[in-house]
């Protein structure tokens, strides 16, 4: 699935925190609003981008706790 084809990865930053805020805080019946007001296909398209931004956020977790590890043990190796 491409970005052309989900619009909601096109949001921008503080209108989808909004949006994935509201849905995991109102989880099952955030689910079923978007399940009755948009139908099966947009609600399909809300949790991928959902799912995609939090794998995003994930690895840009762990790849700032290794940047860090790194940097921590180079410095604690150069002075000892």
């Amino acid at each position: 699935m491409t970005e052309e084809e989900n619009p909601y990865l096109l949001r921008g930053f503080w209108d989808f925190m909004l949006m994935s805020t509201l849905m995991v805080v109102f989880f099952p019946w955030s689910l079923l609003f978007c399940l009755y007001m948009y139908g099966w296909e947009d609600t399909k398209l809300i949790l991928a981008a959902l799912i995609q931004d939090a794998v995003k956020t994930i690895f840009a977790i762990i790849s700032g706790i290794v940047t860090l590890a790194v940097i921590i043990f180079i410095l604690v190796w150069i002075i000892t």
